[in-house]
């Protein structure tokens, strides 16, 4: 009996499988590269729309100017002019609107709306904080911090009730110095060093009647203002950022 020559028909059949592989691949890769763009495209929209602006409205300057009496700082100005600017905004930030029930969430919570509610919480004081320093010429931003409590980060960002707390960093001539919310409190140190965000509860024992929350450690997250998207519109299930302040922080500190 003679045996036939199959080898031709096996290469031919590897091959065949080899090409069948290949389309399959290409064709998961495409399907992926697909889903990964469409994710990419809709959380575009869904961080497009819910950014929280940071600039001056009307309303914003009305209650600063003729409420308040806040007054820009001159230029050029002084390290001390700007302490003594802070504490003083903080203060009188502190007499229109002391420690209480927040303002509910799924609604605004503007400096008008802070002056009618006349008490609130960290997030609220701090929002209106956060436009007074503009206001007045120096450079701030919203602090997010998001406390450890022997979590890892990600564990923390998405675990129900995790304690948090809202500051606000403002920029003076010796760098970024964090402004409490709920106390206050600003991080300067004895010897007069302007400590930020990032720092305060690494160097507590530098500070004078530091208030106990603060001395837990934490991760500050610039430009984050909740987790939910319930504190501004559109009041969404997507956490309330200013991208341009996220961004900004991420790259140039």
């Amino acid at each position: 009996m003679e045996c036939a020559d199959v080898s031709g028909v096996v290469g031919n059949g590897a091959c065949l499988v080899k090409r069948r592989i290949i389309k399959v691949a290409r064709k998961t890769a495409w399907i992926l590269a697909v889903k990964i763009l469409v994710l990419l495209c809709l959380f575009s929209l869904l961080a497009f729309i819910a950014n929280v602006p940071t600039n001056l409205e009307v309303a914003d300057v009305a209650v600063f100017k003729n409420d308040l009496n806040f007054t820009p700082l001159q230029h050029p100005k002084t390290f001390s002019d700007e302490i003594v600017a802070i504490k003083t905004i903080q203060q009188q930030v502190f007499a229109v609107a002391p420690v209480g029930a927040g303002i509910p969430d799924f609604e605004p919570r503007e400096p008008s709306d802070l002056m009618k509610k006349r008490e609130g919480l960290c997030f609220d004081r701090s929002r209106m904080l956060d436009k007074a320093f503009d206001y007045i010429g120096l450079p701030a931003r919203h602090v997010y911090l998001l406390y450890r409590q022997d979590r890892g980060f990600w564990s923390a960002m998405f675990h129900y009730g995790q304690p948090s707390h809202a500051v606000t960093e403002v920029k003076t001539s010796k760098g970024w110095l964090f402004v409490d919310s709920n106390t206050e409190w600003i991080a300067l140190t004895r010897d007069g060093q302007v400590v930020n965000a990032d720092d305060v509860w690494k160097r507590a024992g530098e500070f004078d009647a530091m208030p106990a929350y603060l001395k837990d450690s934490w991760w500050a997250i610039r430009g984050m203002y909740s987790r939910k998207g319930q504190l501004y519109p559109p009041y969404i299930m997507f956490p309330d950022f200013n991208w341009l302040d996220f961004f900004s922080w991420l790259v140039r500190g």
